[in-house]
């Protein structure tokens, strides 16, 4: 029988090794690459789908601020809001926003919060809507006339004439939230 010497004997145990070893890590590599992969397609998936219920949030939200923005700014179609349907709006834009609070970012939850503090004076007393803050009358209309629709006298209650922010106030806060959204979306301006 013949012995094979040692140097030779190690030598084919390395290219042993070795052949074993590049498939096995080349299988590792690509399992590690697949499950890089599919975390990457689930998290766009995932980031796909909060963008889509964003989108529709905002579809719900946007129209009502912009309602908001027409009565107080005395813009577009402002003849048609009535005073119960400003504080209806608010109470929508409310129960939407604190619901969907965490599908946003702070920026947008903090820029509606400062838009709806100079539009509204809320905690007016126990059980009582917040009170308008806008004139009845003032440089660019008389509500009680111009409206579109009869004018009740027990809403001249719901207004508070003190502390109304200017029309360049209520713009430029209207912008803000809607930028805040809008960012939310990750749309570069």
């Amino acid at each position: 029988m013949q012995q094979f010497s040692g140097p030779w004997n190690s030598l084919e145990v390395v290219k042993l090794f070795v052949g074993v070893l590049t498939p096995l890590s080349v299988a590792a590599f690509g399992w590690f690459i697949s499950r890089r992969l599919k975390r990457l397609e689930h998290a766009q998936w995932s980031n796909q789908k909060l963008i889509e219920k964003r989108l529709a949030v905002y579809d719900t939200i946007a129209p009502q601020l912009n309602t908001l923005f027409c009565f107080y700014a005395w813009v577009g179609h402002w003849k048609e809001i009535s005073p119960n349907d400003v504080i209806s709006t608010k109470r929508e834009l409310d129960r939407t926003i604190n619901i969907y609070r965490h599908l946003f970012s702070e920026d947008v939850y903090k820029a509606y919060q400062l838009y709806m503090e100079i539009l509204f004076e809320p905690y007016v007393g126990s059980g009582q809507d917040a009170k308008i803050r806008s004139y009845i009358k003032g440089p660019d209309g008389d509500r009680t006339i111009h409206c579109n629709y009869e004018w009740d006298p027990g809403w001249s209650l719901k207004f508070m004439s003190g502390n109304v922010a200017r029309k360049q106030e209520i713009r430029r806060q209207y912008m803000l939230v809607m930028n805040a959204f809008r960012d939310s979306f990750g749309v570069v301006r």
